[in-house]
């Protein structure tokens, strides 16, 4: 299979993306160009630089850094644990704008006792901005560090306005 990837520049981080040029199946935030790239190189052996394939993509998300409300409505493949797609499924349905606990997302799927291993499967999340882990907050109302930095979920968080 081919993999193809690219990335769209945003204030002080990136969001990269890669696929097999129908669907998504990475979406992470990186801090340079050199540093997705290593990691590209990491998960897929050789892909491709080929945003074009992704111009859908990338117009929903100019879209959204923009301050528009959308969904992320593109193809996707994703795999994890039954435990992880549970969860990334629940976090998919929180709304634009709004946040919830990792303790709603433990109750939500039926296992109240299991907010860290929310948290656990949240970073593991391949597909930021379309499963919005960065929507999933502190039941005490704090963002919580996570793998891509508290900076840019706070900026996201801003973005659509579920914080000022």
């Amino acid at each position: 299979m081919e993999v193809y990837y690219g990335h769209f520049p945003v204030k002080f981080f990136l969001v990269g993306f890669a696929g097999d040029g129908e669907k998504l199946f990475h979406v992470g935030f990186y801090r340079n160009l050199r540093e997705f790239e290593r990691r590209m190189k990491k998960l897929y052996g050789s892909p491709k630089p080929h945003r074009e394939k992704f111009s859908d993509f990338v117009l929903t998300l100019s879209k959204y850094f923009s301050g528009k409300e959308i969904a992320f409505e593109y193809p996707i493949k994703i795999a994890g644990t039954r435990f992880q797609l549970n969860v990334w499924k629940k976090v998919s349905e929180i709304p634009y704008g709004e946040t919830r606990s990792y303790r709603w997302v433990a109750e939500s799927i039926g296992n109240p006792r299991a907010a860290r291993p929310a948290a656990n499967a949240l970073k593991r999340n391949p597909l930021a901005l379309i499963v919005p882990c960065h929507r999933v907050i502190r039941s005490d109302g704090k963002i919580a560090g996570s793998g891509f930095g508290r900076d840019v979920r706070e900026y996201l968080l801003r973005l659509e306005g579920a914080i000022r």
